[in-house]
């Protein structure tokens, strides 16, 4: 019934849009795309830019916020390796899954844990000018992990001398899930350099539910019961944390000097300081020997990350100009898991060091009034020391792992036409673990009138598989354990040859721009071979989960965004996405692919100092388990926001997320039911 409700809706959007005539769409540019400036319109991917303005209107304070509200971006759970896992999401883009989404920040790749399952919550809204999303395979551009598509949070730029202060408070009902935030971001110009500075603190209570456990002793080697072990068969409730009691520090900066007419150098370094902590089920040992399952724990988080990064930007000539990168990201993981209900040793294997080293170098050339080239190269080292992958489960020992990514690509986007471009590219990846890959892309944008384009794209993307994939080593893991492919251990007794994901995307679009409204519409359908999944095998205390390839996966689907200004004081944002997901081996759905996702934003100006916000999100059914047995149910969450700028310097906002209360099933991430927020937002 809902979907008739919602497709009916769109009908009448569609019927009615030739009446819409009033104001004329901002023209938007974008660089994540080409790597080069150029007009949304001329870009023959799908691209969708969240602006600043978007950010504030939402009251964002964290990536999470902005995502939530963005439909064919979905949440996954319960991926990672850890208890914790139940408190941690990742992102997937067209159902591609949760490693086929490249987070980029000012186009640098960030080190951090194999999924990002912590990234949503880490990186501040305040610091950001706006965020591109590129949908579809990226490879070409982007190399590994970008076969759903790329998001890249750009930062905000060094234009005026400028300041902002944003503080913001909120809680759920009966003060559950507090949740404060203090961020500043300051810029300015001076005769030699320009700078800014930017820092965020978000400090988050928890907020937990009891559920009923009953333990389970085993022998950690071979999975036999110890019957005799007390704590096998103690019963009872604790509970289980489904937001973490965290909080992050984050602090910034950038410095840039034009050394001369032709050559700017830029410097960037940014240091984030986090704690998290929760009450989860899950293993623990046991002095008095044995791995005990299903057990009350505490686990603690203490990461910190240090990125820094040099870029030079030089022009060669007027038609030759380009960039060179060089960074290092660095992130520092220190866990510690405890039993609660018994004397057992402090569980460190879920601490890591990584590293990822880069050199980037791009160069754009103008051929002639037609054609514009762009080339690069990229030289990309990931090291990564682990406890988690080191095959000894009661070893906190680190174990080291190593690849390297050698990189050549080149891009040509032609003018054949004045109303057809096209733009082509390929790229040739030397990777140190896998098979070495070449990915191509092209697409064409054709101009059928003033107000009405048509853009057809194909790309080919690849992901080489991760180090969690390959060499894991968790003996709590869901209802059972969890084993990298190469791993051989307990029940898992050979290994699997894991290899690259490899995609295509297909996909045409029709847009039509027309004063005061702008329609889209796009299918595409992308084919994923050798996508790596998660198997299970065994069953009871024998049950472990490894990573395997899907031998063909084909994933179809609909798009459908609108925007509108209704009056000069009200626009009207609606977006659709209708996903169809198979595994042609099994005939299965893929996990955690909404078949439709849709949302509808509506801002009102009541005066002109004063907006309101309406959003109103809608999430189908998916299966959430591994068996795909059943789905979980569709839902609908409805959040209302004001803001009111007292003088230019001065604004408050506040707010009402899920203000039915909404309560979602565990498997697809518990929220905490109504959420009401307030703050303050200082401008000088």
């Amino acid at each position: 019934m809902k979907k008739i409700i919602l497709i009916s809706a769109i009908t009448s959007l569609i019927l009615f849009q030739d009446s819409f005539a009033n104001t004329i769409l901002e023209d938007v540019i974008v660089t994540t795309a080409t790597k080069t400036e150029k007009n949304i319109q001329g870009v023959s991917a799908s691209v969708i830019v969240v602006t600043q303005k978007d950010i504030e209107r939402i009251a964002a304070s964290t990536l999470k916020d902005v995502f939530e509200k963005i439909p064919s971006i979905n949440a996954q759970f319960g991926r990672f390796p850890h208890p914790s896992s139940a408190s941690k999401a990742s992102i997937s883009i067209r159902g591609a899954g949760a490693n086929g989404t490249l987070i980029l920040i000012d186009g640098k790749r960030l080190s951090g844990e194999t999924e990002g399952p912590y990234e949503l919550n880490r990186i501040p809204a305040s610091m950001i000018e706006r965020i591109e999303i590129v949908k579809g395979s990226m490879s070409t551009l982007y190399g590994s992990d970008a076969i759903g598509g790329v998001i890249n949070i750009i930062t905000k730029k060094i234009e005026t001398n400028s300041s902002t202060i944003d503080i913001k408070y909120g809680q759920g009902e009966e003060g559950k899930a507090k949740e404060k935030n203090i961020n500043f971001t300051t810029r300015g110009v001076t005769n030699e350099f320009r700078y800014k500075l930017f820092g965020s603190i978000i400090d988050t209570t928890s907020y937990s539910k009891n559920k009923s456990y009953s333990q389970v002793a085993t022998n950690p080697s071979t999975g036999a019961i110890l019957v005799g072990n007390s704590q096998n068969g103690v019963n009872g409730s604790s509970k289980v944390t489904y937001i973490d009691e965290g909080t992050v520090n984050n602090i910034g900066g950038r410095v840039e000097k034009d050394l001369n007419d032709t050559l700017t150098l830029g410097l960037d370094v940014n240091y984030l300081d986090e704690n998290r902590k929760g009450t989860y089920l899950g293993n623990a040992k046991f002095s008095g020997g044995g791995l005990i399952q299903n057990t009350p724990v505490n686990s603690e988080d203490n990461n910190k990350r240090i990125d820094i990064s040099s870029d030079l930007k030089y022009e060669i000539s007027n038609n030759l100009s380009g960039q060179t990168k060089v960074y290092r990201s660095y992130y520092k993981k220190r866990n510690e898991t405890t039993p609660i209900n018994f004397t057992g040793p402090v569980n460190k294997k879920f601490s890591a060091n990584v590293t990822i080293d880069t050199l980037e170098s791009n160069l754009t050339y103008l051929l002639n009034d037609s054609n514009i080239i762009t080339t690069g190269l990229e030289y990309r080292k990931e090291t990564r020391d682990s406890s988690a992958i080191n095959i000894d489960p009661s070893s906190s020992e680190f174990v080291t792992k190593v690849v390297k990514y050698k990189s050549l690509f080149i891009q040509d986007e032609m003018a054949i036409t004045d109303s057809l471009n096209a733009t082509m590219g390929t790229r040739y990846d030397n990777i140190s673990n896998a098979d070495n890959k070449v990915t191509f892309q092209a697409g064409l944008v054709q101009k059928l009138t003033d107000k009405t384009n048509l853009r057809v794209n194909y790309a080919q993307g690849y992901r080489a598989p991760d180090i969690a994939e390959l060499y894991v080593v968790s003996p709590s893991y869901k209802d059972g354990k969890r084993f990298g492919s190469d791993v051989i251990f307990g029940p898992k007794t050979k290994a699997y040859d894991l290899k690259p994901e490899q995609s295509q995307t297909f996909e045409i679009a029709l847009s039509n721009k027309l004063e005061n409204l702008f329609s889209e519409i796009v299918l595409f359908n992308t084919k994923i071979d050798d996508k790596i999944e998660l198997a299970s095998y065994g069953t009871g205390n024998a049950k472990y989960y490894t990573s395997e390839n899907l031998e063909k996966v084909d994933i179809k689907g609909l798009e459908l965004n609108i925007a509108y200004n209704i009056t000069e004081n009200s626009d009207l944002n609606f977006n659709l996405t209708y996903l169809n997901t198979e595994d042609k081996t099994t005939k299965k759905e893929l996990l955690f692919t909404p078949d439709l996702s849709a949302s509808l934003g509506l801002s009102y100006q009541i005066i002109p100092n004063l907006i309101t916000n309406l959003s109103i999100r809608y999430i189908g059914e998916q299966y959430a388990n591994s068996q795909n047995t059943t789905k979980a149910d569709d839902y609908s969450l409805i959040d209302i926001g004001i803001n009111y700028d007292i003088n230019n310097t001065l604004a408050i906002y506040g707010g009402i997320d899920n203000i039915f209360d909404k309560q979602l099933e565990e498997n697809i991430g518990v929220n905490v039911g109504t959420f009401f927020y307030t703050g303050v937002r200082i401008k000088f």
